[in-house]
């Protein structure tokens, strides 16, 4: 099913397309309290990027990095590819609108992802080059990499980081709803599958060409 919060968000020409990694591209099996548990020795809400930074002292940051590192390549090396990522990226290519990945994650793990499924994406933005989401930059600097505006850029997330990222940089927002994240008041679009986005955009070519 799609939703459509923001009128008209489903008829635009999209010339490129961003895609969150965790829960969009893939189904990994990243256990966040376990990790906040090893690294920390409790459970807590704050979100873990954000936690580490704060950590003062070096050896105990350095340790913590490397915690978090080790528990993505390990997700990575299991992750299974989200069902629809194959053919969406196919008729990206046919269509010539460029993609990216956005990611909270290290290269590392993407570049596993990547050998893994064999995926080919014009660019890839992790926190290595660039703040975090939910800030924008990471979504303005893919953007960029892409050579395109914003406005003519769908950013697909399944998590509220994901849209606020998306939004504050001025993209179409798509969430991939699911359990944890049935709805968000940034997403422009709401979507059940990665079916109904390649209908967006064959149904906007459709309507472009009339």
């Amino acid at each position: 099913m799609i939703e459509v919060k923001k009128p008209g968000a489903d008829r635009r020409k999209f010339r490129g397309v961003i895609f969150d990694l965790d829960g969009v591209l893939v189904k990994s099996h990243l256990d966040f309290k376990l990790m906040r548990r090893e690294i920390f020795g409790f459970d807590f809400n704050e979100p873990l990027l954000e936690k580490i930074k704060k950590i003062s002292n070096p050896t105990k940051k350095d340790r913590a990095w490397k915690i978090l590192e080790r528990y993505e390549r390990e997700a990575a090396l299991t992750s299974e590819l989200n069902e629809g990522i194959p053919l969406l990226l196919e008729v990206l290519n046919k269509k010539n609108i460029k993609s990216s990945v956005v990611t909270r994650n290290s290269k590392e793990s993407v570049d596993i992802t990547n050998d893994r499924f064999k995926l080919n994406f014009n660019f890839i933005v992790t926190r290595d080059d660039a703040p975090p989401k939910p800030a924008k930059e990471p979504v303005l600097l893919s953007c960029k990499k892409m050579g395109l505006k914003p406005k003519d850029v769908m950013f697909i997330g399944d998590y509220e980081f994901d849209m606020v990222s998306g939004k504050g940089a001025g993209t179409t927002t798509v969430l991939l709803k699911n359990s944890k994240q049935p709805f968000s008041q940034n997403a422009d679009i709401i979507v059940d599958s990665l079916k109904d986005v390649l209908k967006i955009i064959d149904k906007k070519e459709e309507k472009s060409e009339n």
